[in-house]
C-alpha cells in the first residue's frame, strides 16, 4: 500500500496494464461499450454506466474479484443512487464553459465521487462531500495534476501523434481504461479501508449490539461469591449476652432459697 500523501502514477499505470493484459476483452471492449451508450444517452446515464465500469477495476484490484461481461452493467443495479450523477457533470461542465478554471476546480474536487457513490453506495451529496475533504486534505495540486495526466495530456498526445501518423488514433481505446484504472488506483489508496463501506458507523449500532458489559463481570476480580447461610447454624449460635443471663439467673436462686430458710 503507497502513501496516501503521495502520487504513485507509474503503479497506477502498471497496475492497469496488467489487468487489461489479463481481462482485454472486457476492460477494453467493455470500456468501449460504455463510452458509446454513455453518448447515446446524452450523459444521463452516466452514473450507472460508468460508475459499474469503476467498480470493475475496483474489485479487481483491491479484492482480486476476477470480472465477468455482465459486471460491466453492475451499475444499473443502483440506478437510483448513482442517476443523480449526471448533475456533477452538469456542473462540470458549465464550470468549464464559464472561464475553464471552475470547471478544472470542481473536476479536482470531486475527483472521487463516482467511485464513492458505486462502492460505498452513499448518495451524491455525501459523496461530493467526503471528495473535497480528502482532495483538500491531502493537497488540491497532487490531484490537479493526477487528473491532467489521465484526461488532458493523453488526449493532447494522441492528437499530436496522429496527425502525424493517422493509425495511431486506435491508441484512443485505451482511454478509458486507463483513466478508470488509473483512478481505481488512487482511490483505492486514499480511501484504503474497504470495511468502512459496509460497517455502520458506531452511532447506528443496533441496541442489541452495543450492550456494554457490566461492572466486573467478565474480569472477575474482586468477586468473591457469597456463600449461603445454614438456617441451622444461624440457629445454633448464642450471643454471649444470653450465655451470662442465663449464668446470673443459676447463681441468684440458691441465694434466694438461703435468705428464705433464715426467715
Amino acid at each position: 500500500m503507497t502513501d496516501t500523501n503521495r502520487l504513485n502514477f507509474q503503479a497506477y499505470l502498471v497496475d492497469t496494464f496488467r489487468a487489461v493484459k489479463e481481462e482485454p476483452v472486457i476492460f477494453i471492449l467493455g470500456g468501449l461499450l460504455v463510452h458509446l451508450l454513455t453518448m447515446v444517452s446524452m450523459g444521463l446515464l452516466a452514473g450507472p454506466l460508468i460508475g459499474g465500469y469503476f467498480l470493475l477495476f475496483i474489485l479487481y484490484l483491491r479484492d482480486n474479484r476476477q470480472p465477468k461481461f455482465n459486471d460491466i452493467f453492475s451499475g444499473l443495479q443502483q440506478f437510483s443512487n448513482l442517476f443523480p450523477y449526471f448533475l456533477v457533470l452538469l456542473l462540470i461542465f458549465l464550470g468549464f464553459m464559464l472561464l475553464i478554471l471552475p470547471g478544472l476546480l470542481f473536476s479536482t474536487w470531486w475527483l472521487y465521487v463516482l467511485p464513492l457513490m458505486v462502492d460505498r453506495k452513499i448518495p451524491f451529496g455525501e459523496a461530493m462531500k467526503l471528495s473535497m475533504n480528502k482532495v483538500n486534505e491531502v493537497g488540491f495540486f497532487m490531484h490537479l495534476v493526477f487528473l491532467l495526466l489521465i484526461s488532458v495530456i493523453p488526449f493532447l498526445l494522441i492528437d499530436m501523434l496522429s496527425a502525424m501518423i493517422p493509425f495511431l488514433l486506435v491508441l484512443k481505446f485505451l482511454l478509458p481504461p486507463l483513466q478508470a484504472g488509473c483512478l481505481a488506483g488512487l482511490y483505492i489508496d486514499q480511501f484504503s479501508s474497504p470495511a468502512a463501506a459496509t460497517l455502520p458507523l458506531q452511532g447506528n449500532m443496533p441496541a442489541e449490539n452495543a450492550r456494554t458489559p457490566e461492572f466486573g463481570k467478565e474480569a472477575g476480580a474482586g468477586n468473591t461469591p457469597k456463600t449461603a447461610e445454614n438456617p441451622t447454624e444461624k440457629n445454633n449460635t448464642t450471643s454471649p449476652l444470653k450465655h451470662d443471663n442465663k449464668r446470673g439467673s443459676d447463681t441468684d436462686a440458691p441465694k434466694e432459697k438461703r435468705e428464705n430458710n433464715s426467715t
